[in-house]
């Protein structure tokens, strides 16, 4: 049953003399998650990714004998079901009426927030949720166990041991990620765009993506990571401050598919006079392709 907000709710708000009211405009967050997922329209109940591999290393022909044929492989698929998300508020006639400070006008606004928060969530938590959530291939995002279609054996995106954001932690990173193998074992130009980290990581992550020279040490050798133009990129919705993550350049990324885009309704109910407002909206994240991301937990 709804809650309804009623002139007993907000009986300051009926009464002259109020100097200030505060509590609802403060400044709030950018929007992040579309700095590390890819945002789509989608006009079905859900979408599926469906992977498939090359074709392995050639192989040496002898004179006279037939060449050596190969075949592509089917890989790992993944669906995003959407999901409906919905807020709202239901306020009495009398408490819009009697409203001295326009405060019931500002639901509209303040619902908007709470929704965009919420996409801000749900989306980021793909990273909160990078080192446990099962994907596709039967293990998590974030793994040195992914499995390879076609080669056998397995890819890694997570370093050989946990680590802090460093200089040198972040440049084993990036050696790491250009070993990128494809499901045949085929190297990949795979190389790092962004740095993903949260609040903790604000200072740590911008001195060694612009500082020159090498970070807390007093050698004057050169940092060739400034050089390199990887985006920091810094939100606060990643609840593991030691966590830490780089995006890369391969054609799949993490997904955000919007399938109803939020939308403010109003109506009133004929038998009470109470306005009803809210929003809603229909969307889906996740991931298909590891090879999208490398990250670690930290140390």
């Amino acid at each position: 049953m709804a809650q309804v907000m009623t002139t007993g709710n907000f009986a300051e708000l009926l009464w002259p003399g109020i100097k200030e009211i505060y509590g609802t405009r403060y400044d709030m967050h950018p929007t992040m998650y579309t700095e590390f997922m890819e945002v789509m329209t989608s006009k079905q109940a859900f979408e599926k990714v469906q992977g498939l591999t090359g074709f392995p290393l050639a192989a040496v022909k002898e004179q006279g004998q037939e060449a050596v044929f190969s075949q592509m492989f089917q890989g790992f698929q993944q669906e995003f079901l959407h999901l409906t998300y919905s807020i709202g508020g239901v306020v009495t006639r009398e408490m819009v009426e009697d409203d001295l400070y326009n405060q019931i006008n500002q639901i509209p606004r303040l619902l908007a927030e709470s929704m965009r928060q919420t996409e801000e969530i749900v989306a980021t938590n793909v990273l909160n949720n990078a080192f446990s959530t099962t994907g596709p291939d039967g293990v998590a995002l974030i793994s040195a166990s992914h499995p390879l279609v076609g080669a056998g054996g397995t890819g890694s995106n997570a370093p050989s041991t946990a680590s802090d954001l460093t200089q040198t932690s972040l440049e084993q990173g990036i050696i790491d990620v250009k070993d990128f193998r494809d499901d045949q074992g085929l190297r990949l130009n795979t190389e790092v765009e962004k740095l993903i980290t949260g609040r903790g990581y604000f200072f740590t992550a911008r001195k060694i993506l612009e500082t020159q020279y090498e970070t807390t040490t007093a050698n004057n050798d050169v940092n060739v990571i400034s050089n390199m133009n990887i985006k920091p990129v810094t939100t606060n919705f990643i609840t593991d401050q030691d966590a830490w993550f780089l995006t890369t350049n391969n054609p799949s990324k993490l997904k955000f598919f919007r399938r109803r885009s939020a939308e403010i309704q109003r109506d009133n109910d004929f038998a009470t006079d109470n306005l009803k407002i809210k929003t809603s909206t229909r969307f889906s994240t996740g991931f298909d392709d590891w090879r999208a991301i490398y990250g670690t937990a930290g140390a």
